[in-house]
């Protein structure tokens, strides 16, 4: 969660021990490159596996202020790149690239695998969230989101019908009673 390992590792590894123990992971996910190495190794030396996320990272919107699009200009893109290597290279079993151009991905180079949302095909592996594919959160839709339903619109006249039955008290009727 936010503010467990930015800014000191000693309350990292803590913070990751605790999400290890109380949730029964398997590993956690950081944000983040060279300005978090030292949180990254000092975990990873604690034998708890990390996968990393580059790119747009939600946990720093408050540092760019927008869900923009990230590795856009040369020295982000040169950035991310030198990230996603220094991650494999510190050890990070996979990483995430979220919401870059499909030619600033660094999968081909990587022999991690690499995970995409918004980040083109070239990568090993696609998230979508269940809840935007679904169409439950209405709010939110960037170009590479694709709706497979509108459930939201399906959840919403079920709640009303529900709301409209409890108060013309059709329900509970006597069959849905003991």
């Amino acid at each position: 969660p936010f503010g467990t390992y930015q800014g000191n590792s000693k309350e990292a590894l803590a913070s990751a021990i605790r999400v290890m123990k109380e949730t029964h992971a398997d590993c956690i996910k950081l944000e983040g490159g060279a300005e978090v190495r030292e949180s990254i190794e000092r975990i990873l030396c604690a034998g708890i596996p990390i996968m990393g996320h580059l790119g747009l990272t939600p946990q720093s919107i408050n540092k760019f202020g927008t869900y923009t699009v990230r590795a856009r200009e040369e020295a982000e893109a040169n950035k991310l790149i030198e990230d996603a290597h220094l991650l494999e290279e510190i050890g990070c079993f996979a990483l995430v690239l979220e919401k870059i151009p499909a030619e600033a991905c660094v999968a081909s180079e990587l022999t991690i695998p690499v995970i995409g949302i918004g980040a083109g095909g070239g990568v090993d592996g696609q998230v979508l969230v269940m809840h935007d594919m679904l169409g439950i959160n209405q709010g939110f839709s960037p170009r590479f989101l694709r709706r497979y339903a509108n459930l939201g619109e399906e959840i919403t006249r079920a709640v009303q019908a529900y709301i409209e039955d409890v108060k013309s008290q059709d329900f509970p009727n006597e069959k849905e009673q003991y």
